[in-house]
């Protein structure tokens, strides 16, 4: 092997960065935490040409400014830990908007390679890009790419490849503003050469001049703990002197500074020859955005995906649970020619065998055909207009659009929903999505309620459960909503353009989404098991049953025996209804259970304590406090 090569992934959202990303790395990711943040950081390998390429995926951002976390973990990467090259992915239907990040990139000393994706959707839109000339311009390698199908990709590692190995000259422009502008940010930078030492500061001199007229709040404390005050004070001055002669915020101004060098970029290398939108996407784009005929849309499209869940869930139940039962059957045949304890064998038996057995074929038969409808609702563009649909809705509950979109994944498994509360801007905002969508009934708890109130009851009483727990979602929204700390914050979200679904993607997304499931929730599910089989080998449900009369049979009106599963129901939601047949020893609950035991019990399983996964992922995005 020749070496090692860091690659960082940077651009703004929906540009096909984490397409990009899948594309290069396959299957050899590893998801976690940024140290100290709940943002994911998403990494990978790759081989090519005996080098060893490791590639980040930075947080989708639009700027380099201390206006989110996911700008501060970008830009505190790239100039901390100094990756070999920074692939800038760019959006080539949408370039003026994408190179105001790409010019911020290269002010912070960043070796640059630009990424031009979607080239085959901006053709499609009348869009021509002379990347030749981009590159001369900006003096770093431009790279025309279309991620979904891997055209550009090989050229894109050897354009890195050449770059690291200096097999291509590499002169990236110099950034300079107009001259009122660049005449103030060359004082700061030899105010600032003069008053710190070299290497002092974690980034380059000129890019903190520059956010010091930007005013961020980060780089500004950053100089006052280190008692740079008249630094401070120059640049306040300065400041000062920029927005009387402008009549605007000194952020404003070195926007537009940026945004005059990107115009006049924008047109040396970009024709548009001016294309008629199929009129069917007009028609589309109108209704779906509509005040009303949008939420009837919205409501169909809801429906649909719950109707096709559930038709779905039930063909992959009958297929998986064949596959499994032959598959227990020569464990079990297995395990009884090992000649071990009866107890033992009950233990691998009933608590490890069945315990995968049950989240495989109970969980996953929904889980999985729900995120492939998600995915493709995702990929089409339209999730991000049902989230602008309901913006003010969320409003009433303390929250944005962009909730929407966790708060759907919430229907499938509370795990990822509580990991999707990550796309809000704010702590504030993060904590009171992340308390409604654990009220949200999951898959699991789904199955509860449609196989026992939707079965025995009937379908309406199914429904007053779930208006049930939209009241309640909307009280401990507006609850969270007074009480926490903080300020409300905008939708800030761009609507991308309707596209057809990519297979390949769709997969992607749905292998990663049910990855957190199975890594996640599965174990818990297997620890449930062993415990409850634990338990019954013991003899110590009736004992529990005892001590818990009191608060099953007077307050709740439920038979005593019911507090086992919804005990253990907190291992894992479905096993509720799973446990409460194994103890009745009938499936039949209509035998067990009056309308209103059953009503209760589906209630309480809906509105309790989460599943331990879901637990263990709140612990782990907000900490114990």
């Amino acid at each position: 092997m020749r070496g090692e090569i860091k690659i960082a992934l940077t651009g703004n959202a929906n540009v096909g960065k984490s397409v990009l990303f899948n594309y290069l790395t396959g299957l050899s990711q590893m998801v976690g935490n940024w140290p100290g943040k709940t943002v994911e950081r998403a990494e990978g390998t790759l081989f090519y040409e005996g080098w060893k390429i490791r590639v980040i995926d930075l947080p989708g951002t639009y700027s380099l400014s201390a206006y989110s976390i996911e700008e501060i973990i970008a830009r505190d990467y790239i100039a901390i830990e100094k990756p070999d090259v920074v692939v800038d992915v760019i959006d080539a239907s949408a370039l003026e908007r994408n190179l105001y990040l790409t010019l911020q990139l290269m002010e912070l000393g960043a070796r640059v390679v630009i990424c031009l994706n979607q080239i085959d959707f901006a053709r499609k839109k009348g869009i021509k890009i002379d990347s030749q000339k981009l590159s001369s311009i900006l003096g770093v390698p431009v790279v025309e790419t279309i991620a979904t199908s891997g055209y550009g990709v090989n050229n894109l590692l050897s354009t890195i490849v050449k770059i690291v190995e200096e097999r291509i000259e590499y002169k990236p422009r110099e950034i300079r503003y107009g001259a009122e502008v660049e005449n103030e940010i060359q004082k700061l930078v030899k105010l600032i050469e003069e008053e710190v030492a070299p290497g002092e500061l974690k980034y380059p001199t000129r890019w903190l001049a520059v956010k010091l007229l930007e005013r961020d709040e980060e780089i500004i404390e950053m100089f006052s703990k280190r008692g740079l005050m008249e630094i401070l004070k120059e640049a306040e001055r300065i400041i000062h002197r920029l927005e009387e002669i402008h009549g605007e915020k000194s952020p404003s101004i070195v926007a537009a500074e940026r945004y005059h060098i990107i115009i006049d970029i924008v047109e040396k290398v970009q024709k548009i020859e001016r294309r008629r939108r199929p009129k069917a996407l007009d028609v589309l784009e109108e209704a779906t955005t509509h005040k009303v005929v949008g939420y009837i849309i919205l409501v169909g499209v809801v429906a649909f995906t719950f109707v096709g869940v559930f038709r779905m869930g039930d063909v992959l139940i009958e297929w998986i649970e064949g596959g499994m039962g032959i598959v227990r059957e020569i464990i079990f045949g297995a395990l009884e020619e090992l000649g071990l304890p009866p107890w033992i064998n009950l233990l691998l038996e009933e608590g490890i065998v069945e315990g995968i057995v049950a989240g495989i074929t109970i969980a996953i038969p929904y889980i999985l055909p729900f995120y492939i409808i998600l995915s493709i609702l995702e990929d089409s563009g339209y999730l991000p207009r049902a989230a602008f649909l309901v913006d003010n809705l969320m409003h009433k509950i303390g929250l944005h659009g962009k909730a929407f979109i966790p708060m759907l994944l919430g229907y499938g498994c509370s795990v990822p929903a509580v990991l999707g509360s990550r796309i809000m801007e704010t702590w504030r905002e993060r904590l009171t999505l992340g308390l409604v969508v654990v009220l949200i009934p999951c898959a699991a708890r789904t199955v509860v309620i449609l196989g026992l109130v939707g079965r025995y009851i009937g379908v309406e009483y199914a429904l007053l459960l779930y208006l049930i727990d939209l009241i309640l979602v909307i009280f401990v929204g507006r609850v969270a909503y007074s009480k926490l700390p903080g300020r409300p914050y905008g939708l800030i979200m761009e609507i991308p353009p309707y596209r057809m679904p990519h297979f390949k993607t769709i997969l992607w997304k749905t292998w990663f989404r049910m990855r957190e499931f199975v890594y996640i929730a599965l174990p818990f599910i297997v620890l449930g098991n062993v415990s409850i089989t634990l338990l019954e080998i013991l003899g110590a449900f009736e004992f529990i049953n005892e001590v818990a009369m009191p608060f099953t049979a007077n307050i709740l009106k439920l038979p005593p025996f019911a507090i086992i599963p919804l005990i253990f129901g907190i291992l894992r939601k479905e096993l509720t209804l799973i446990l409460l047949a194994q103890i009745a020893g009938t499936s039949n609950f209509a035998g067990i259970l009056t309308p209103s035991q059953m009503f209760t019990f589906s209630l309480v399983t809906m509105i309790y304590i989460p599943c331990i996964a879901t637990i263990a992922v709140l612990i782990r995005e907000y900490g114990i406090k």
